[in-house]
């Protein structure tokens, strides 16, 4: 880490929703993941951000698994380019996690993260959203980033 300050990073707003609940409330849950994963890596103690660099990853994933299959079920045309959005968040992250083993998670990498998780939501997922819409809403339950290892 750079120093053992953390800027806060965008948080939740309306102008970040697809109007598709279980997706907006996964992407809610990325940007608490975020928000957690800078405070313990501001606090610098290592079980709590091993724990928020795992909890990202896991909803990540499971994430992107459901907003994929939504868009192949809508027929978004544009669905391999959104794919190879979400391959670059997945390397960005793993690069987090090596430098976080290198005992250099830097202020800088964090705000990478912050950054493409705003931008990608507010613009590239806005994309999809009269693909997926038509189909309705098909998976009820959400992810949720919760607690932390402290």
């Amino acid at each position: 880490m750079t120093d053992g300050t953390m800027t806060a990073g965008p948080a939740w707003s309306d102008d970040l929703a697809t109007g598709v609940p279980t997706l907006d409330e996964q992407h809610r849950a990325l940007f608490l993941c975020v928000a957690e994963l800078e405070t313990a890596a501001g606090e610098r103690t290592m079980l709590s951000t091993v724990h928020a660099m795992q909890q990202l990853s896991r909803h990540a994933h499971e994430h992107f698994v459901e907003e994929e299959r939504l868009m192949r079920m809508g027929g978004y045309p544009d669905i391999e380019d959104h794919i190879e959005e979400h391959q670059d968040f997945r390397q960005r992250l793993f690069e987090l996690r090596r430098s976080y083993l290198d005992h250099d998670l830097s202020t800088d990498l964090i705000a990478l993260l912050r950054a493409w998780l705003e931008d990608h939501v507010h613009k590239t997922d806005m994309d999809y959203v009269p693909y997926v819409a038509r189909i309705g809403d098909r998976r009820p339950a959400p992810l949720e980033c919760q607690g932390d290892a402290r």
